[in-house]
């Protein structure tokens, strides 16, 4: 009897498995850290999906004298000539966000980071950071 139950219950886990979609295989994320200016922490990730790429950028709030963090990324093609842009951003202390987005552009990737004050001018500019 437990025989029966044991191959039932491993013949029903091989029949699961083998109905997943291709899109739930394991997908590598590489993530990358974005030159922060004062206040802000900014991150993000990407991932190669196929014939695109899914790019992540999140930014945090990280000071009370911040009024608001913003970071973009921006992708590429191989000359430059086209792209595609991911921007987030948050007001106010202790508040993250993430966007994500999929482009066919995977030469070329970068990232940057920036604050923001009460006025909305820009109050601090990080560094352009090349991740590919």
């Amino acid at each position: 009897m437990l025989r029966r139950i044991a191959v039932v219950i491993s013949c029903a886990f091989m029949l699961a498995l083998g109905a997943l979609p291709a899109s739930a295989a394991t997908v590598r994320l590489h993530p990358f850290a974005i030159p922060g200016v004062s206040g802000i922490r900014a991150w993000g990730n990407y991932a190669d999906v196929g014939p695109k790429a899914r790019v992540t950028v999140c930014v945090e709030d990280t000071s009370r004298s911040v009024f608001g963090a913003a970071a973009v990324g921006l992708a590429f093609s191989s000359g430059y000539h086209q792209n595609a842009k991911v921007g987030v951003a948050t007001v106010g202390f202790g508040h993250s966000q993430c966007r994500t987005m999929e482009t066919s552009y995977k030469s070329h990737l970068v990232v940057e980071a920036l604050s923001g004050d009460k006025n909305g001018k820009v109050r601090q500019r990080g560094q352009l950071k090349r991740i590919y």
